[in-house]
């Protein structure tokens, strides 16, 4: 199956202009990621349907297939140096190592399994335990090693994150509290906000920041892990699928996050409707949303060799980037309200940006061979 990939980018134009959107950029009646989310170097996406027993890929085209298939409730993901991705299977009671194909390389037999995350300076996994309430190390060939946090303050254990400076972070699912471990010691960092029943999904670190997902709240928070309980809301309100700017947009039960490498988005999965959504516009400062709709003629889209723009406002630059976040073509100070392209890009699918004094226009663009 297709699935259109919407990647909503940041940009700078004079000044910096914050696009910060969120989009739903994974949708399907058949394949649906509930759980963990995660990317690899090239830019697929893997998601884990916890209701379920798959793990699913999706390339940066669109193309959605089963990665793993036989589990019971896959939980977290991560991958190893190697390209090696590691599924803990909650329920299943198990953490599985995945060659690039898919393929078992080997398992380990492990309580309840909820996050998992690789080391900093190894292969060696952090696998955190939900009903154990421990965290512990998985070496490389397999070998489980003993839990080093067990007991209280962990309470169902799930997130993991790594900080700047190699701090690791522990997000407790059932009381949606965060603590820092480092120097084998452990400090509190914050609560995210919600009622006896919320929970906190997974977390993810962003240019020195932690987020983290309201399960029941509907919400997403911002976590800066240099204060206590420096928490902000930065996105969901009541249950939905609304995309658009931060502040109107809604998430339905978000659970896996998972930021971009170069920490300017966020993939973020909905529990309840199996969509992966992505905010955008990340980069810390500024918070302007800029990312606006006008005129704007883009056709024939799809195209094939030859594509013309047309606007009401006079069009800046533009810029096509491919579905991982490359520029592959640009033209800047432009000064036009139309323009022709020819010869211009290989078949596929891209994200077409328009800039104007007026703001920005995004657009998907599909082009055939």
């Amino acid at each position: 199956m297709k699935t259109s990939l919407l990647f909503l980018l940041s940009f700078s134009i004079g000044f910096l202009l914050q696009a910060q959107q969120v989009s739903t950029i994974f949708n399907s009646a058949s394949m649906q990621i509930d759980d963990a989310i995660i990317q690899d170097v090239q830019g697929n996406i893997y998601g884990s349907h916890y209701m379920g027993s798959n793990v699913y890929k999706i390339t940066p085209s669109g193309t959605a297939t089963i990665f793993k298939s036989g589990l019971n409730t896959p939980n977290g993901l991560a991958f190893d140096s190697q390209g090696n991705l590691y599924v803990a299977d909650n329920i299943g009671n198990r953490v599985y190592k995945l060659d690039s194909a898919g393929n078992t390389i080997h398992f380990t037999n492990i309580t309840s399994p909820s996050g998992v995350i690789k080391s900093i300076n190894s292969d060696t996994m952090i696998i955190t335990q939900f009903s154990g309430h421990g965290v512990r190390k998985l070496a490389p060939d397999g070998t489980l090693m003993p839990r080093f946090l067990f007991g209280f303050p962990m309470n169902g254990p799930v997130g993991l994150a790594y900080g700047a400076d190699s701090s690791l972070y522990i997000g407790n699912f059932t009381d949606r509290k965060v603590y820092r471990w480092k120097y084998d010691s452990l400090k509190y960092i914050a609560t995210v906000p919600g009622a006896s029943n919320a929970s906190l999904g997974f977390i993810s670190e962003a240019h020195g920041l932690l987020y983290g997902t309201n399960f029941q709240s509907h919400q997403v928070y911002e976590i800066n892990p240099n204060y206590t309980d420096s928490v902000r809301l930065i996105a969901g309100s009541t249950a939905g699928n609304t995309d658009g700017q931060l502040s109107v947009a809604k998430f339905n039960s978000p659970n896996g996050i998972y930021a971009s490498k170069g920490g300017d988005s966020l993939l973020i999965s909905d529990f309840t409707t199996g969509n992966i959504r992505m905010i955008t516009g990340l980069v810390t400062g500024i918070l302007q949303e800029k990312q606006i709709s006008f005129n704007t003629n883009v056709y024939p889209n799809p195209s094939t060799n030859f594509l013309k723009v047309q606007s009401e406002e006079l069009i800046r630059s533009i810029r096509i980037y491919s579905m991982i976040g490359k520029l592959v073509y640009h033209q800047e100070q432009l000064n036009v309200k139309s323009l022709e392209l020819e010869h211009f890009l290989k078949g596929g699918n891209y994200l077409l940006s328009i800039f104007t004094d007026k703001g920005i226009e995004t657009k998907k663009l599909i082009v055939f061979d």
